[in-house]
C-alpha cells in the first residue's frame, strides 16, 4: 500500500470528476455488490459459521495493491485501478465494522455476543493498515518526486515479491490455525463462487453500462481480487475479532484468487488487444 501511494498524486483522486461513471460503477461493485453476493452465498450454501464469517470478511475488504498489479498485467486501466483501490481503502474503514457486526449477529446469533468488532479500534487499525501507508507514500512522492520516480522499478518488483511471500505465509498461517487441507475443502466451493461471481458482476455491469473493455476488465479485477491479508489480520488480531478460525477463508481465498488470476489476466489481455484498446 505504501508503494502504491508513491505512485499516486492528488490528481488521481480527481479522477472521480474526470471519469465519474467508471469510478462510481467500480465503487458500487466493491462496496455494495461484493458483500451482497457473499451474503447470498452464505444464505444458500450450507457451511460452518466460521467459514461463512470468513467469507463475509473477505467480501467487505477493499481491493488491495494486488489488484493494481493484476490490472497492470492484464493491460487494464491501471490508473483507474489505483484510484479505486485508494478510494475504497478509505471508504471501507467505515463500512467494514458495519458489515462484519451485522454478519456476526446474523450468522452466529447468540454466540456473536462473545465476538464483536469494536468500532473505534477497528477504524484505527484499518486506517493504519490501508489509508495511512498510502498517504505516507503520497507524501514521499510529493516531497521527493525524483526519488519516487526512480523507485518505480523497485516498487513494482518489491510488490510482486511481497505478494508471493504473503501467499507463502498465508499457507503457513493456515497450517498454524489447523489443517489447511480441511480448511480448503470446507471453504473451496464458496470461495471459488465468490471469486467468479464478483469478477463476472464487475465485468458485466461495466459492459451493460457501456464502459470500454479496458475499464470493464479493471473493475472486474477490483471486484474479485480482495485484500485477503487485511481480512486475515481482522480475524486474528487480539484487539479485533481475535478468532483465528475466521482467517481460514480469507487465506484460502488468497490462494484461489491468485491461481484464477492467471486465467483472468490472459483472458482480459486477449479481449483488450482484440478490441484495439492497448
Amino acid at each position: 500500500m505504501f508503494g502504491m501511494g508513491m505512485t499516486l498524486t492528488i490528481k488521481d483522486f480527481t479522477r472521480v470528476s474526470i471519469a465519474p461513471k467508471a469510478v462510481l460503477i467500480g465503487l458500487v461493485n466493491q462496496i455494495l455488490f461484493v458483500p451482497l453476493i457473499a451474503f447470498a452465498l452464505v444464505s444458500i450454501i450450507p457451511m460452518q459459521p466460521m467459514i461463512a464469517m470468513g467469507l463475509m470478511i473477505v467480501a467487505c475488504s477493499p481491493g488491495g495493491a494486488v489488484s493494481n498489479l493484476f490490472s497492470y498485467l492484464s493491460k487494464g486501466d491501471t490508473a483507474l485501478s489505483i484510484t479505486l483501490t485508494a478510494i475504497s481503502s478509505i471508504v471501507t474503514i467505515f463500512t467494514i465494522p458495519l458489515i462484519i457486526n451485522f454478519s456476526l449477529d446474523t450468522i452466529l446469533g447468540e454466540a456473536s455476543k462473545s465476538i464483536q468488532l469494536p468500532l473505534g479500534p477497528t477504524i484505527f487499525n484499518i486506517f493504519k493498515l490501508t489509508a495511512l501507508p498510502v498517504f505516507l507514500g503520497m507524501l514521499i512522492k510529493h516531497q521527493l518526486p525524483i526519488f519516487a520516480e526512480k523507485s518505480k522499478p523497485a516498487i513494482k518488483w518489491g510488490s510482486i515479491t511481497v505478494i508471493v511471500l504473503a501467499l507463502v505465509f498465508m499457507i503457513m498461517k493456515l497450517e498454524e490455525i489447523g489443517d489447511s487441507w480441511t480448511f480448503l475443502k470446507a471453504s473451496f466451493l464458496s470461495v471459488v463462487l465468490l471469486n467468479i461471481f464478483t469478477l463476472g458482476t464487475g465485468f458485466l455491469s461495466s459492459k451493460i453500462l457501456k464502459l470500454p473493455t479496458k475499464q470493464a476488465a479493471t473493475i472486474s479485477i477490483e471486484s474479485g481480487m480482495q485484500n485477503n491479508v487485511l481480512g486475515m489480520t481482522l480475524a486474528m488480531s487480539p484487539s479485533l475479532l481475535n478468532t483465528p478460525e475466521m482467517a481460514a477463508t480469507p487465506g484460502v481465498y488468497g490462494v484461489v484468487m491468485s491461481i484464477l488470476a492467471i486465467a483472468v489476466i490472459a483472458i482480459f489481455k486477449r479481449m483488450i488487444l482484440k478490441d484495439g484498446e492497448d
